[in-house]
Parts: structure tokens; sequence; C-alpha cells
């Protein structure tokens, strides 16, 4: 049980290893479509990781299911054992804590970044209508007279 607890810290320490690393790309300069490549590139080595992280939990309840009773039974000859399993125990708990907390923080960071650069891009920037021509006033009667004989559009009265 000891070896099990000790190889999934092991890999949760290698998730959170990955996970950190994919908190640095998210918050580079490279480009939005780059990032989220890298980010994807690590998932599938980190996917491997979380596996063990799996196989060690399932063997971890089997064993507890097989001994459980005996282990309760006889817990007094166990006592120097069952303490140092404690001390792995919380030692992959707040691995485990650290690891989902960085996820979340790397799924708020991409989707701040997300939202950041979706909205700045030249194809989510409307164009600028083009400039109204700019119309002559007439300034004298005479003006005002023949702008509104030819029925011009700029002269409103």
């Amino acid at each position: 049980m000891l070896e099990g607890l000790k190889k999934k810290a092991s890999a949760l320490a290698e998730v959170l290893s990955i996970t950190e690393n994919q908190q640095t790309v998210i918050k580079s300069e490279l480009p939005l479509e780059g990032v989220r490549q890298l980010v994807f590139n690590m998932n599938e080595e980190k996917q491997a990781a979380i596996k063990t992280v799996i196989e060690c939990d399932n063997m971890f309840e089997n064993m507890l299911k097989d001994i459980g009773q005996e282990l309760e039974a006889t817990q007094h000859l166990y006592k120097p054992q069952v303490k140092i399993m404690q001390e792995h125990i919380k030692q992959v708990m707040s691995l485990d804590v650290k690891v989902r907390v960085t996820e979340e923080e790397n799924n708020r960071l991409l989707d701040e970044r997300r939202e950041k650069e979706e909205v700045i891009t030249p194809e989510s920037i409307a164009p600028a209508p083009p400039p109204k021509p700019k119309s002559k006033i007439p300034t004298n009667s005479a003006q005002v007279l023949k702008a509104y004989k030819d029925g011009a559009k700029e002269y409103k009265g």
C-alpha cells in the first residue's frame, strides 16, 4: 500500500509539473493558436501520469477491501506503518489540491486570453463606415435660393 501511495505521489507531482508548464505557456507571448497546440500536446503526456494515478487509486481500494478488516482488527501491530501511510496520504492530498487549483487557474487564464485575443483580431473589428462627403453649406442668400431651386439635399430649410 505504501508503495502505491509513493507511486501515486510521484505521478501527481508529474501532473503538477506539466500543469505548471502549461501555465507558463498560457502566460507567454505566443499566439493563442500556438498556446492551444502546446497545451494540447502537453495534455497527451499528462494523460499517462493521470492513468497511473487512477491505477494507484484502484489498487489501493482493492487492497483495502482485501485486508481492511484484518488491518482494523490488528491495527495496534501496524501503528508505525499506518503513521507513515498517513503522512504519504497527506502529501498525495496536497498534490491533488495543487493540481486542481492550477488546472482551474489555467482554464481561467485561457478563457481570459481567448476573450481578449478574439476581441482584438482584425476579423472581429468591424470596418469603419466611409466618411460622409462634406457638403457645402450655402452662405449667402443667392446660394441658398439656388440650392433650394436645384433641390440640393445639403440644404435644409
